[in-house]
């Protein structure tokens, strides 16, 4: 009985000493990790700030934190010296990095309550409905996903295309909740031939993306060879495509 309990004992103990092994190799592995991780300093969103807010009214809603140099992206704010005198465009949400893309002029939106395509974008013009333009939420500053397929010439294959990071310029809601809605998007001039040319012949839809998305463009085959790319023709009476370069206003 006596050699039962000892054993049992020891079995105990030896249990308890692999799992406090075990539990400090962990430790000491997860300190490694982040001493091996480096650590940069940026600005993120402690609560939520409206579109609108001037950078001197931000306060305490940013603070300085230390987040891994590999989640850092482009653009990305740590001290607000560079966006002085400036109110953000979209609205800043909680654990957001700060870019320095959300924040404008104030004196720059228009009258219609829309803002500028940055130089070198031409803004599109895509009346959708409901479902494809994401229930009708988007504001301008927000930024859009753009998915869609467009018809080449000679009946070559269809280009798909993603299109990540889109800024919305303006947006027109319908007075029926069921009507379509016209959403301006300032895009490159690859982008724009492909969305005009999907509202002609294809498909396009949106999809609403976090503050601060990088841009990006993808596609299956070149944008040259796009059928209607620049034309008024529509494919139905619910998606048609309006192209306006942002330097000189004129449209195409």
């Amino acid at each position: 009985m006596n050699r039962r309990l000892v054993a049992a004992v020891v079995a105990v103990l030896v249990a308890a000493a692999g799992a406090w092994v075990v539990l400090g190799y962990v430790r000491t592995a997860d300190a490694r990790a982040q001493a091996a991780e480096e650590l940069v300093p940026v600005l993120v969103v402690g609560s939520e700030v409206p579109a609108g807010t001037p950078v001197a009214d931000l306060g305490t809603a940013v603070s300085l934190e230390q987040v891994p140099s590999r989640l850092v992206t482009p653009g990305t704010l740590s001290d607000l010296s560079g966006v002085g005198g400036l109110v953000t465009t979209t609205t800043l949400l909680p654990g957001d990095m700060v870019q320095g893309g959300r924040f404008g002029d104030p004196t720059a939106a228009r009258a219609d309550g829309s803002l500028p395509a940055p130089d070198g974008t031409e803004e599109v013009s895509v009346t959708l409905e409901r479902q494809r333009a994401v229930g009708g939420v988007l504001v301008p500053g927000d930024l859009v996903g753009v998915f869609g397929t467009a018809s080449t010439i000679n009946d070559g294959p269809d280009v798909a295309f993603q299109l990540d990071g889109v800024l919305v310029t303006r947006v027109a809601n319908p007075s029926d909740p069921d009507g379509v809605y016209t959403v301006t998007l300032a895009l490159s001039p690859d982008a724009a031939v492909a969305v005009s040319s999907a509202q002609t012949k294809g498909t396009t839809y949106l999809t609403l993306q976090a503050p601060g998305t990088s841009a990006g463009e993808l596609y299956s085959g070149s944008v040259s060879g796009l059928a209607g790319a620049g034309s008024d023709g529509t494919t139905d009476d619910t998606s048609s495509a309006t192209t306006t370069n942002s330097s000189n206003g004129g449209t195409s």
